[in-house]
């Protein structure tokens, strides 16, 4: 096996991962919203009480859902993109336009999930009202999230350049953005 197909098998592997983790992350907090949430209207209704823990809990788990979901939209490619210029380029002006995109992507999401990290930091004395849960831990999802984003943008320069990867624009297809 040779340098480029295993730098292609590990890119492939990392995608995976993150495909795995984001849609179970998706299918957890989701649900756990959604049980959450149901929870409440029916204590409110039936017993005219609530749950104490939930503002806390469903603020967290909703946040947990946004990050995983925009991680998973960025490995599938179909986060915003530039499709109408990348579509009006061809040939390798295309491709360059998609690598320079990935490229600041990776490197604004790197800094962006930087200062989430340190945010974090400064939060971490800080805690929801009712269950006690640092401030850090949603930083900590939201830094995550963030670094999920650039990888996904790092493996597509890699699938584009090392894989020889096309760049394909289906402009009549809203979920098919790709760059």
């Amino acid at each position: 096996m040779g340098w480029k197909a295993r730098v292609l098998f590990v890119t492939g592997s990392v995608e995976r991962g993150i495909q795995l983790s984001c849609n179970l992350l998706l299918l957890v907090s989701g649900l756990s919203l959604l049980a959450l949430l149901s929870a409440t209207v029916g204590l409110r209704y039936v017993f005219q009480a609530g749950l104490t823990f939930a503002p806390d809990l469903s603020e967290l788990l909703f946040a947990i859902f946004v990050m995983a979901g925009i991680a998973e939209a960025s490995r599938q490619t179909v986060h915003v993109a530039s499709q109408f210029l990348i579509h009006s380029l061809h040939g390798k002006w295309r491709l360059r336009l998609a690598l320079f995109i990935h490229a600041v992507t990776a490197c604004v999401y790197l800094l962006l999930a930087w200062y989430a990290v340190l945010n974090a930091i400064i939060a971490n004395d800080q805690t929801s009202p009712v269950m006690q849960i640092p401030w850090s831990v949603g930083y900590g999802f939201l830094a995550l999230g963030l670094a999920l984003v650039a990888l996904c943008s790092i493996m597509a320069i890699i699938r584009h350049t090392v894989g020889g990867e096309a760049v394909e624009i289906d402009l009549a297809d809203a979920g098919a953005a790709v760059t």
